[in-house]
């Protein structure tokens, strides 16, 4: 999940920009290789937005690229540990100005780390229908750079387009997963409370909720494809600023997408694509587009 999308007004010096699309340090999980392995890999994420869609001079075009080294593994029984480490590219077009700026860097990693409580997988029964039911919760630490030079005419000044959010986060998170033959569902559920950072800057509140369905083509055989399509609802609170609410952030979106996993005894490959089917971003001034991701993971 992902997952959330947060928006705010944050007037830019010289150009009026105050509209940005968030990618900035969401943890976001998605489908989980081989709930009962651990894996480690690399995921590729994208997304991209417009904002002041309706005003030919400060309409801009914001894109989103997220490369993570992500892993998961069991210390011991029932206990499962998750780490994300991301590099971000932030870039944004000013339409009328016909420049761009862009950011890269180190956003904020997330650690999570879920317990047990029914994994059919994990024991020696054979199972018609197998499930797994996991709660727990994680942490984000402020690693990521969120102060901007405030009269550099090479960064955007947003909040959102900071490469991460400046405050220590905590989250919920739980998955159910279950599965009769070939066919399965998948539920993510997440919430993320959010902190304060230095510059009295408190982005609001973040949950999202995630509906996969898929079947699994080939088990037993070297190769398993796994092709799903899945549904997600993504809602962010409004953001505030030394204890001032802040009009034109927060807000819902409604994804709908597919995609294909592909198994080997060792190797992941998957890949997804999303675009909205309803949103209500920064009061309607804020339009996401579509977003994409692909990963390579190695089980064990």
């Amino acid at each position: 999940m992902k997952k959330l999308l947060i928006f705010l007004l944050f007037a830019y010096p010289s150009v009026g920009c105050d509209l940005c699309g968030c990618a900035n340090s969401n943890a976001f999980l998605g489908l989980m290789p081989a709930s009962n392995r651990g894996f480690m890999g690399v995921r590729y994420r994208y997304q991209n937005f417009s904002s002041h869609i309706a005003s030919n001079v400060l309409k801009t075009e914001e894109s989103f690229q997220t490369t993570e080294v992500w892993g998961r593994f069991y210390p011991i029984n029932k206990i499962q540990v998750m780490g994300i480490l991301p590099y971000a590219i932030h870039t944004q077009k000013q339409i009328a100005q016909e420049q761009s700026i862009q950011i890269n860097g180190m956003a904020d990693p997330s650690l999570f780390v879920h317990y047990s409580l029914v994994n059919t997988l994990l024991d020696s029964t054979l199972h018609v229908v197998n499930q797994s039911l996991l709660v727990g919760g994680g942490l984000k630490p402020a690693l990521g750079k969120f102060r901007y030079e405030e009269f550099n005419p090479n960064q955007v000044a947003n909040a959102n387009f900071q490469l991460g959010t400046g405050s220590t986060d905590w989250m919920l998170s739980a998955q159910y997963n279950v599965r009769y033959a070939a066919w399965g569902i998948n539920t993510d559920a997440q919430h993320r409370f959010t902190g304060e950072n230095p510059d009295l800057y408190h982005f609001g509140a973040r949950s999202s909720l995630a509906m996969t369905l898929f079947y699994a083509h080939g088990r037993g055989h070297k190769i398993t494809l796994m092709p799903y399509i899945n549904s997600t609802i993504e809602y962010a609170s409004r953001d505030s600023r030394a204890g001032n609410t802040i009009a034109n952030t927060g807000g819902g979106i409604h994804w709908l997408g597919a995609g294909l996993e592909t198994y080997s005894k060792h190797f992941v490959l998957g890949l997804n694509f999303a675009k909205p089917v309803a949103q209500n971003l920064s009061n309607g001034d804020l339009q996401a587009i579509d977003r994409f991701s692909f990963h390579i993971s190695y089980l064990f």
